[in-house]
């Protein structure tokens, strides 16, 4: 099942930052490609202006703050505006959210992914629609790997999925034996096994689903927020998975996501499970 709310608009916060103008590009580009409504966000004082407008008339940077701010805009303190921001664009009814650098930088990525009903785009890096898809997943990524594959699909490119692993550090003894008798492995090579069948096993079913993808599985040992980082580097989107919706942000979306929120080389779009 798609893990996107088919038909609600793309709904992209403006701030007339830089980062902001580039979300917007690439939000225009999505919704145009996609066929959906586009709509733009503000904060002015303490509530949102969401002007819905049309993809053809996104051409240039000045046409969106023509359209878009106005004078009630610097009233707002920052906070005030921060917390509108998270409270509209969290509650909105969209079928993708999407922000541009420069939120992620003042923290409101991370909380506007947390609580967020739908899938959230952050728009960083390059920008390059030819580039591969990378989803980063584990034995709970279903929602992730929906969206990553039918992206790829929809842009005709190549997908790689990147599944981390470490051998747990445990005491000698009986450490070693109580998790033997957990999970039914012990040594290295053990655990490369168990992580190569949990890499296999989530992408199995969606390559049998859509065999025109080139779906590459990729293995890596080491740290989740690291190694999945590093694969971000020439790619178009990289997606990964978050637990929920609520306002503990850094307990839901997990070391993963953040530092895919704050190092990836790449747009990067957070879906929850």
């Amino acid at each position: 099942m798609s893990t996107e709310k088919i038909g609600r608009p793309v709904v992209v916060g403006v701030d007339g930052s830089d980062g902001a103008d580039a979300a917007v590009r690439w939000a225009a580009r999505y919704a145009r490609e996609t066929g959906r409504p586009l709509r733009l966000a503000h904060a002015e004082g303490k509530q949102t202006a969401l002007i819905g407008v049309s993809t053809a008339e996104i051409s240039a940077a000045e046409r969106i703050r023509d359209r878009v701010f106005t004078a009630a805009a610097a009233a707002a303190s920052p906070d005030e505006a921060d917390t509108v921001v998270v409270s509209a664009l969290s509650e909105v009814e969209a079928g993708l959210l999407v922000l541009g650098e420069s939120h992620r930088r003042s923290g409101l990525a991370v909380q506007v992914v947390a609580e967020a009903a739908c899938p959230v785009v952050v728009v960083r890096g390059d920008e390059d629609w030819a580039g591969p898809v990378v989803v980063a997943v584990d034995d709970n990524s279903e929602a992730a790997m929906g969206f990553a594959v039918r992206e790829a699909a929809r842009r005709d490119v190549a997908l790689f999925v990147v599944h981390a692993w470490q051998q747990p550090l445990v005491p000698s003894g009986a450490g070693v034996m109580a998790v033997a008798a957990t999970t039914g492995v012990v040594d290295r090579e053990d655990w490369a096994a168990a992580a190569r069948r949990t890499l296999t096993g989530v992408v199995t079913p969606w390559r049998a689903a859509f065999p025109e993808v080139a779906m590459h599985e990729r293995l890596i040992e080491g740290p989740a927020e690291t190694v999945v980082t590093q694969e971000t580097g020439g790619a178009g989107l990289v997606v990964v998975g978050s637990r929920g919706r609520g306002r503990l942000a850094g307990l839901l979306l997990g070391s993963t996501s953040q530092a895919l929120l704050r190092h990836a080389e790449c747009p990067v779009a957070v879906v929850k499970s």
